[in-house]
């Protein structure tokens, strides 16, 4: 039988344990072929190579914006069909950019913390079902 290629999913975040978090999540457990950037030093080349069907970006990293990549990306020949979950707990931040994020189009938010099934429910909704790893 053959193997079929695994959705991917780029995740960016300044946090070491929210990245290993998400990938064991969106992996190991739901079978998406993730990969990881710390939101402090990657480029949106590097994601663009990396080839995601879909993006997850938290809204404040380190030394850049969410907010940056999500514009960056949309702008990027590569990446502008591409959905984007904004993850972030500031809560108030989204909803004063609720309009803006409509209007960008295929973002979506994701308030932290959520729950496990919130996230591999919104990875299927946006990009189809992972292939989980057996053997």
């Amino acid at each position: 039988m053959p193997l079929t290629e695994r959705p991917r999913i780029s995740v960016i975040n300044d946090n070491a344990a929210f990245l290993e978090l998400m990938s064991a999540i969106l992996d190991e457990d739901a079978g998406y072929e993730v990969t990881v950037f710390n939101g402090e030093s990657t480029s949106i080349a590097e994601i663009a190579a990396a080839d995601p069907g879909l993006i997850i970006v938290d809204l404040l990293l380190g030394g850049a914006s969410g907010w940056e990549i999500v514009t960056l990306a949309r702008a990027h020949e590569r990446l502008a069909g591409v959905p984007i979950v904004i993850c972030s707990a500031d809560v108030i931040a989204l909803r004063d950019r609720a309009v803006e994020l409509e209007q960008i189009g295929d973002v979506h938010v994701l308030a932290k913390p959520f729950g496990i099934d919130e996230v591999t429910d919104l990875a299927e909704r946006l990009i189809g079902r992972g292939q989980p790893v057996t053997g």
